[in-house]
């Protein structure tokens, strides 16, 4: 059967950190950041590098993420 072009979708970006409390510690940290309105991905990204910047002093492991979800799709027509 026959497919139309393929359709790629992105999901927003979400920036995530996470981090201990220290080397031996079970107890850690995740936080979650989001942009609204007319703010835009490099303020994101700047963010998430001051907060990790400015965590790593303190605690143990602090690591940022930016990340999405990429997709495609395929709708299959009538042979």
């Amino acid at each position: 059967m026959p497919l139309d072009p393929p359709q790629t979708s992105t999901s927003d970006t979400t920036w995530v950190i996470n981090g201990r409390l220290n080397a031996s510690s079970v107890t850690g940290f995740q936080t979650t950041i989001f942009v609204e309105g007319l703010s835009t991905e490099g303020e994101g990204d700047a963010l998430l590098q001051d907060l990790v910047d400015l965590l790593s002093t303190r605690y143990y492991n602090v690591v940022g993420i930016k990340g999405f979800t990429a997709y495609t799709t395929r709708n299959m027509t009538k042979s």
